[in-house]
């Protein structure tokens, strides 16, 4: 404990000095610009756009447009400045010079027209060519897509800020398109063929993001579900990922009734997108403190180990022979409500081997999500960081024994459902092994807590499933750093780059990881979209689209978070809503339909921003009027008229007691009268009120009406 206080000591000095030294020199830098200025950029037209860097101090920096625009200002003492720069009518192609005493920096292909940011989680996130047939029509979508003038700059999933430096807008071309997010370019190249005029897209998703996750932590700590989460000791201006590390009081947790020894997993786990890897090797400078890592559980790779006491792994795990539909967190939990499922498992199963005298590789075609060490009769044979990468690891032949030989593999799943998509294939040129998941047996070792404190438990299997909500009323997670999931990250690390970037508005896809939040998800939307324009300053037009209709699990209602999304149109100004009640898929919860959702994004804009007299909305609930054994139900955005496709289906009416029965629909003077022999007495009305719903009503445009129920 004495050299401990020593050492604590002598580090704040050496802190204290280093920083005073720092503080008082000069600090030198050449002229530098955020990347999302390059080559092929796109400026919004008519204003006054941002410009900001770096430079020497105090030096003057003068920005130049080759439309005929000047303007300049002095850096300050730390070298940072900002100005903006007018900018002409939609058109190009300008260059754009930026100019200090030192260094001159010439962007060229530069075009002035419409920028909009698109964001969200995954449905946004989702590229042109994801995987096979994933996208409707992706073969012949990219094909085409040629168009000079529409433009990307995409913000790629990672949190080291890495990548950011190396990406520059690009062109639509084939090659490129294949990148760009579906729904942002549908939108995208519906506003150009309608505009005529330059169209760029500035594309800054994160699959499964929470909406906490992309609210600053100022506003965080303003909005009623949040404030008291946040830490209070932040300094909102200068707060970082590696600050937002703070433990919750793991004294709280009754350590010997649940079995708990609390460890700190190595730092960094922060490489999130292994695509990224080619100028970044984060994970290879760090792999090495997995191997060593010592959470009493080395003795689970040892051949002789006794694991009679394990379970295996179901059959029901698979989707089919070669496809897992859960990973084995999920299974351990079962639950999609509870969030525990992340941690630590291990696998261990024994195969036979005849032929010892060649080198085998071990193949994962679908990888593991997202840590494993992987040993072979005790041998770590692979170490990889990855979500769902594939996994290719050499067993040399002086490692196999003739007869039986032990795969014993440690899983660290840091979010969501982790684990295995494949059965794991040995071979070599004249054998082939396949083991199945449903072989190994396995045993959930620990919990991560906080992002970066492991918690080894001593629970049963049947134990934590059966406890699993006493054990997440305990277990305080705090934050999650060097995490896409926790709060603010996603803010930080892939919004606030950006900012402030002048752009015309914002085009919103997420949701669906609030679908269980769905009481608190008003105010955090609304405090959102509060939140980013204070952040650039002005009120530009947000449009996002709810969520489609899907088979969750039964503790979930996606409906009541459609309805939210629905409120939150009458809370916040200078907002629309692209309803997607036509396009859901009862099983796949990224529909393929992304042209419909840029579609109708863009009808929002191009008829709220740019004057088009457009129909651009499903019809909206407005009103009821209760009549003599009958509801009339009135709706804004009907169009030329309402309609049916098919039985107009999914409409309940309920009475006082509010229990709510089938209802007989009928469209009527553009109104839906709706009645029950059952309910006598109606009160209220709700139609498409489950997770799964195929819309039946639409205007006569063809864009369909919201889900909703008058209780709210």
């Amino acid at each position: 404990m004495k050299n401990l206080t020593l050492f604590l000591k002598f580090g704040f000095i050496f802190c204290f000095c280093f920083h005073s030294k720092v503080s008082t020199q000069e600090v030198s830098h050449q002229l530098e610009l955020s990347s999302f200025f390059s080559d092929h950029m796109v400026l919004q037209q008519k204003k006054g756009v941002v410009f900001w860097g770096k430079s020497n101090p105090n030096n003057r920096i003068i920005v130049t447009g080759s439309w005929g625009e000047t303007n300049s200002i002095i850096a300050d003492n730390r070298g940072n400045w900002e100005l903006k720069l007018l900018t002409p009518p939609a058109g190009g192609p300008y260059e754009v010079e930026v100019k200090s005493s030192e260094k001159t920096i010439k962007y060229r292909d530069v075009l002035i027209g419409e920028v909009w940011l698109a964001s969200g989680q995954s449905n946004m996130g989702m590229i042109l060519n994801p995987c096979e047939n994933c996208i409707e029509n992706q073969e012949e979508e990219i094909k085409n897509a040629n168009y000079n003038n529409l433009r990307f700059f995409s913000v790629l999933e990672d949190l080291t800020g890495e990548s950011l430096k190396n990406q520059k807008w690009v062109k639509t071309t084939p090659k490129n398109a294949s990148k760009f997010s579906a729904a942002a370019y549908f939108f995208a190249r519906e506003l150009h063929l309608k505009l005529n005029v330059p169209i760029g897209i500035i594309s800054s998703s994160w699959g499964g993001t929470n909406i906490k996750s992309w609210i600053s932590n100022k506003k965080l700590k303003e909005l009623g579900p949040t404030k008291n989460i946040v830490p209070k000791n932040i300094d909102d201006d200068l707060v970082k990922i590696e600050r937002l590390r703070y433990n919750d009081s793991i004294a709280e947790l009754n350590k010997k009734e649940l079995g708990l020894i609390t460890y700190d997993l190595p730092k960094p786990y922060f490489l999130w997108n292994e695509k990224i890897v080619w100028n970044i090797d984060l994970w290879g400078k760090n792999k090495s403190r997995w191997i060593d890592l010592d959470l009493n559980d080395t003795k689970y790779k040892k051949f002789d180990f006794d694991d009679s006491k394990w379970n295996y792994i179901p059959k029901s795990i698979y989707q089919d022979e070669l496809k897992i539909k859960n990973g084995i967190f999920k299974y351990i939990f079962k639950s999609d409500k509870t969030s525990l499922s992340s941690g630590i498992v291990w696998l261990r199963t024994k195969i036979l081997i005849d032929d010892i005298s060649k080198d085998f590789t071990l193949e994962i075609d679908k990888g593991i999500d997202h840590i494993d060490q992987t040993f072979f009769n005790e041998k770590l044979i692979g170490n990889s960081f990855s979500i769902d990468g594939k996994r290719n690891y050499k067993i040399q032949r002086n490692l196999l024994k003739k007869g039986e030989n032990l795969i014993a593999i440690r899983i660290t799943n840091l979010a969501g459902d982790g684990g295995f998509r494949s059965p794991v294939i040995l071979k070599n040129k004249n054998t082939s092994i396949s083991v199945k998941l449903n072989e190994f047996k396995f045993k959930h070792h620990a919990f991560i807590t906080n992002g970066s404190s492991v918690l080894v438990h001593s629970y049963p299997l049947n134990n934590l499933i059966s406890n699993y909500k006493e054990i997440e009323e305990n277990i305080h997670r705090g934050y999650v750093i060097n995490s896409p999931y926790g709060n603010s990250i996603s803010f930080e690390e892939m919004l606030n780059p950006l900012i402030p970037y002048t752009v015309k508005g914002v085009i919103w896809y997420q949701g669906e990881a609030n679908v269980t939040e769905y009481n608190e998800y008003l105010e955090l939307f609304s405090g959102m979209i509060d939140d980013w324009r204070e952040r650039w300053g002005y009120n530009f037009p947000f449009y996002y689209a709810q969520i489609a209709p899907y088979i969750y699990s039964d503790n979930q209602s996606s409906h009541e978070l459609r309805e939210v999304q629905r409120l939150a149109l009458q809370k916040t100004f200078n907002t629309g809503m692209a309803v997607l009640l036509d396009i859901g898929e009862k099983d796949n919860g990224h529909p393929p339909n992304k042209q419909d959702v840029g579609k109708r994004l863009a009808l929002l804009a191009l008829n709220r921003d740019y004057n088009y007299n457009i129909v651009d909305s499903g019809p909206l609930y407005s009103k009821h009027k209760s009549k003599k054994g009958s509801i009339e139900i009135s709706f804004d955005h009907v169009g030329s008229g309402l309609m049916a496709k098919g039985d107009l289906d999914g409409f309940e009416i309920a009475g006082e007691d509010n229990i709510f029965y089938p209802a007989i629909a009928k469209i009527l003077n553009n109104k839906v009268k709706v009645s029950s022999s059952i309910v006598k007495k109606p009160k209220n009305v709700r139609y498409g009120w489950k997770n799964y719903f195929e819309a039946t009503l639409f205007n006569i445009e063809g864009l369909p009406a919201s889900s909703f129920s008058s209780l709210n």
